[in-house]
């Protein structure tokens, strides 16, 4: 009987192996890369372009509907123009237009070592003439890193921009 209940107790207590749970990584990459994420969304929205390219491999691209950006360099371009257009409002008198992210519905998967993919919807907000918060755009976000010297970036992003 003793061997029955220690044989039950192993069973029970032993890690289960899911089909489904196959691709999702080992907790600490998933930490990683959950912290890429949220690097990037912190960096676009305080306007911080060194920052924000810090969390993209050297031959990254952007495709935002179908508008492009390759490399570092032009990637920092990005946020420079939100700078840019930041303080042609403060000078105009207009709100600065700065953008805050919401992101949600987050699915984090792993197809193979060393790569990652993460899926979210976003939505920005942004103050409007009154100083109420407005939505200012939403869509679908879908970002595939990989881990470099042991350090996970973003190689490509894909925004898709929802218009209807």
């Amino acid at each position: 009987m003793r061997l029955q209940y220690v044989v039950f107790v192993a069973l029970v207590l032993a890690p289960v192996l899911v089909t489904a749970q196959e691709h999702l990584g080992t907790y600490e990459d998933r930490i990683a890369v959950e912290d890429v994420m949220a690097r990037y969304v912190w960096a676009v929205d305080s306007l911080d372009p060194e920052g924000y390219v810090a969390v993209f491999t050297e031959d990254a691209i952007i495709d935002s509907n179908g508008s492009i950006s390759k490399g570092r360099e032009e990637i920092r371009k990005i946020v420079m123009s939100l700078i840019q257009r930041r303080d042609d409002n403060k000078a105009k008198g207009l709100p600065t237009s700065n953008l805050y992210h919401l992101i949600s519905n987050v699915r984090i998967t792993f197809p193979k070592p060393g790569e990652a993919l993460h899926q979210s919807y976003w939505q920005t907000v942004v103050r409007d003439k009154d100083s109420k918060m407005t939505a200012a755009a939403m869509g679908r976000s879908e970002d595939r890193l990989v881990k470099r010297n042991g350090k996970w970036l973003i190689q490509e992003r894909k925004l898709t921009v929802f218009a209807d």
